[in-house]
C-alpha cells in the first residue's frame, strides 16, 4: 500500500518540490523513527565493540577517598596483571561512606568486587556480616591480620603489607578484605602473588 502510494506522488504531475514536500508531510514520522533506530542499533553495536571487559575489581570504601587516585591505580593493578587483551581491564572503584553506602551494598551482593578495603570505621561497622573470605598469606605475621569474633579465620589484613597500595592516600591505613563471592579467585590469587604472598582461601563448610 505504501508503495503504490510512493508511486502515485512520484508519477504525478506536481513539481518536484510538491512532490518532496508532499512525501516528508506524508512519511517523515516514519523517517524520523527509521533514523532513530537505525541510531540506536549503531551505539548499541559501537559501545559493546568499545566496551572494557573488567578482569578484577579493588573498590575502596572509607570516610574519605580521593577520586584522583583511581586512574593511577588502575594503571598500577594492569602493570601487575598483564590482561590478555586491549579490552581487558583491571578496575578500581573508590566509594565514600554515607549516602553512598546503599549502593556499595547492592555491588557487594551482585559480586562485583574482588578485594575490598575498608577504613577500620567501616571494618568495625560491616565486618560482622559474614560476606567476607575467610583466608590466610604465607609469611604474612599475625598481628597484620583481622578477625572479628563471628569468624574461626581472618577476614583481612593490614594495606600497608601490599606495596601496590603505597603511596596513595586513599588506600593508607585500610583493611583487605576478600569478599565471599568473587567470581575471579584466581586472579585474587594473582594478585596476592604479585605482593609477594601466596594465598590460602578457607571456606567454611
Amino acid at each position: 500500500m505504501a508503495k503504490t502510494k510512493i508511486r502515485e506522488i512520484l508519477n504525478s504531475e506536481d513539481t518536484t518540490k510538491e512532490k518532496i514536500d508532499y512525501l516528508w508531510g506524508y512519511y517523515h514520522w516514519h523517517v524520523v523513527i527509521a533514523v532513530l533506530v537505525v541510531s540506536l542499533v549503531a551505539f548499541i553495536t559501537i559501545d559493546a565493540f568499545n566496551r572494557t571487559e573488567t578482569t578484577f575489581h579493588v573498590t575502596v570504601f572509607a570516610a574519605e577517598v580521593s577520586f584522583l587516585e583511581e586512574e593511577p591505580l588502575i594503571s598500577d593493578l594492569n602493570d601487575l596483571l598483564e590482561p590478555e587483551s586491549e579490552k581487558e581491564s583491571a578496575y578500581v572503584s573508590f566509594t565514600p561512606q554515607g549516602r553512598m553506602v546503599e549502593g556499595f551494598m547492592a555491588r557487594l551482593a551482585a559480586a562485583e568486587y574482588d578485594v575490598i578495603l575498608m577504613d577500620k570505621e567501616a571494618y568495625e561497622k560491616y565486618s560482622e556480616l559474614e560476606a567476607m573470605l575467610e583466608f590466610r598469606l604465607t609469611g604474612l605475621e599475625e598481628e597484620d591480620y583481622y578477625q572479628p569474633d563471628v569468624h574461626d579465620d581472618p577476614i583481612g589484613i593490614d594495606s600497608r603489607r601490599l606495596p601496590v597500595f603505597d603511596g596513595y592516600e586513599t588506600t593508607e591505613d585500610m583493611i583487605v578484605m576478600i569478599p565471599e563471592n568473587t567470581r575471579r579467585r584466581e586472579t585474587v590469587k594473582d594478585f596476592f602473588e604479585t605482593q609477594g604472598y601466596e594465598i590460602e582461601f578457607i571456606d567454611q563448610d
